[in-house]
């Protein structure tokens, strides 16, 4: 890849724990999916308590139950290994052997709902804002990063503190990436009723704070056609 003290790295379309992922490069669709299920329909379900805030990442108000639907990850786990990831937003990852850090390539064609393209400089503004803004979860669950890095529009890097910790390309994988230019023009740090910009397979549409809350299909989302989704 170029890259000083790189090796014999190269871009994967997944990453595992240990060893080798369960699906290759080319799968079509998880194991437990059924390609041909219909869609459509409405499903009801009940959450415990009330909301008041479509910002589930700061500590401030009470967030709605389901805002995760709203956005895309870097990597997305499949449910019948144990400690494997796939490229969602990433359409590859590439580490060396020692895991002192990860590589994320996006794909070209990941959109937010507004149809603007998803950037490096989303990934590396959702990282910095969630540490410095966010859950103090955030904080410690990051904490093993040393250096974020754009390489170029579609490329980040991801530099590791010593200590050799395997899991942590996957939870690099895991970070929920918002769109820099919704939310230069908004205060993040503030309770908001507002529906956010999202890039997932849903976006709110019907609401009445503190009662129900829904989730509508997006029709033309990104990632339809992903074997992932």
């Amino acid at each position: 890849s170029g890259l000083p003290g790189v090796g014999n790295t190269k871009p994967a379309h997944g990453i595992a724990m240990h060893g080798q992922t369960k699906y290759p490069a080319n799968f079509k669709y998880f194991d437990y999916v059924n390609p041909n299920a219909p869609k459509g329909g409405t499903v009801k379900l009940a959450a415990t308590g009330s909301y008041d805030n479509f910002n589930n990442f700061i500590t401030k108000g009470l967030a709605a139950v389901g805002l995760g639907n709203l956005y895309d990850t870097l990597l997305t786990s499949s449910a019948d290994e144990a400690f494997s990831a796939y490229g969602l937003l990433a359409e590859t990852v590439e580490t060396p052997n020692d895991r002192s850090w990860v590589q994320f390539v996006l794909r070209e064609e990941a959109r937010w709902h507004d149809g603007k393209p998803i950037t490096a400089d989303d990934v590396i503004w959702s990282f910095n804002t969630l540490i410095k803004k966010g859950q103090p979860f955030y904080r410690y669950y990051y904490g093993s990063v040393s250096k974020v890095k754009k390489i170029n529009d579609l490329t980040i890097r991801f530099d590791f503190k010593p200590g050799e910790n395997r899991e942590l390309p996957l939870i690099i994988g895991q970070i929920p990436i918002l769109p820099k230019h919704y939310w230069n023009e908004r205060d993040f740090t503030k309770t908001t009723l507002e529906k956010p910009l999202g890039s997932g397979p849903y976006k709110i549409g019907n609401f009445e704070a503190g009662r129900f809350v829904e989730y509508e299909r997006v029709p033309e989302y990104w990632g339809n056609d992903l074997a992932v989704k």
